[in-house]
């Protein structure tokens, strides 16, 4: 998309000792000697943007100069370079509630005061990393710099790993060398351990010696964040979708939402195969009674949430369960 906004141009025009050169604009100084600028019009060809996805909310962003534009939900802004003692930081003028702080591949961004999960490319293996299958087990760890191979009744396997390649797919991890050395390929898409039935959001393939392993990687949470879970059902009651009741799993285990009638937050904690809900309170807006009675049922069942699984291959369709009974939710743009 051309760049049109009235902030934009004053923005290009503070960036233009930096900005491309195409076309050239003729400027005189004060004894009538002329010299040339040429600058290049921005547009999607000349600046294309990059997808990055801050675990499920898709974030686009292309760089001009010292200016960084940035799509999040349809809504663009246009942030300014700032100091930064490491990576490179956009902030927002007049705005430093919104930042974009680039270190390598990946991106920590704030919009509107809100922290959204650490943002990555499609498919990409994010340290602290961990993949695993079953029959026969094996479970990589990767910090970044280092990767280790577990297996039963044998020694573990620690080598220096990196990433050796790139595509739409996903990302390809090489660690070791010679007789020793593994590959792990991961791609984005559900997949679920046949052994405790935790979802996980990559579908993983370990190459060792001879052998080509099955497995799931990455860390549960992102298939979570970053999307509003619209309530459909309470155990078996049908939710009045007028309600707007809805759930959001945030960054840094916080959790908030809507039971219908009053907001509600709180933490949750994501180990081994549990889910948990705590630290959880509401606002006590009083509503009509067959609402009270759907947001007492809800906060009930909220609380006593143990694991959760999807219905669907593509993780739009969640259900938490809770002591006896589910509740239902669907994904929706945040």
């Amino acid at each position: 998309m051309p760049i049109s906004s009235p902030t934009m141009k004053m923005l290009l025009a503070l960036a233009l000792p930096i900005a491309l050169i195409s076309a050239p604009a003729v400027a005189a100084d004060n004894n009538g000697a002329t010299s040339q600028l040429r600058i290049t019009e921005v547009t999607e060809t000349s600046h294309p943007f990059e997808a990055l996805y801050c675990a499920r909310q898709p974030l686009q962003v292309r760089f001009i100069g010292k200016l960084a534009e940035i799509v999040v939900n349809n809504e663009t802004r246009t942030l300014m370079q700032a100091m930064s003692a490491s990576g490179a930081r956009y902030v927002a003028p007049g705005d430093d509630t919104t930042v974009f702080w680039s270190k390598g591949s990946f991106a920590t961004v704030t919009w509107s005061g809100q922290e959204l999960p650490l943002c990555a490319p499609s498919g990409a293996i994010i340290p602290p990393y961990r993949a695993s299958g079953n029959e026969p087990f094996w479970a990589v760890a990767y910090d970044g710099w280092r990767a280790t191979l577990k297996r039963p009744e044998e020694p573990d396997l620690v080598r220096d790993a990196e990433i050796a390649a790139t595509s739409v797919q996903g990302q390809t991890l090489v660690a070791g060398e010679g007789t020793d050395a593994w590959r792990l390929e991961a791609s984005d898409g559900l997949c679920v351990d046949s052994m405790s039935g935790m979802p996980y959001p990559q579908q993983t393939t370990l190459h060792y010696q001879s052998k080509t392993l099955r497995g799931c990687g990455g860390d549960p949470e992102r298939l979570l964040q970053g999307v509003t879970w619209r309530v459909t059902h309470i155990g078996q009651q049908v939710i009045n979708d007028a309600t707007l009741a809805h759930i959001r799993f945030l960054a840094n285990n916080k959790i908030a939402g809507s039971s219908g009638c009053n907001l509600f937050f709180g933490q949750y904690t994501l180990t081994g195969e549990v889910l948990r809900l705590k630290d959880m309170g509401s606002t006590r807006r009083a509503c009509p009674p067959e609402l009270m009675a759907q947001e007492s049922g809800f906060l009930k069942m909220l609380a006593s949430v143990s694991r959760f699984s999807f219905e669907d291959s593509d993780a739009q369709q969640l259900l938490l369960h809770s002591d006896g009974a589910d509740i239902r939710v669907e994904a929706q743009a945040m």
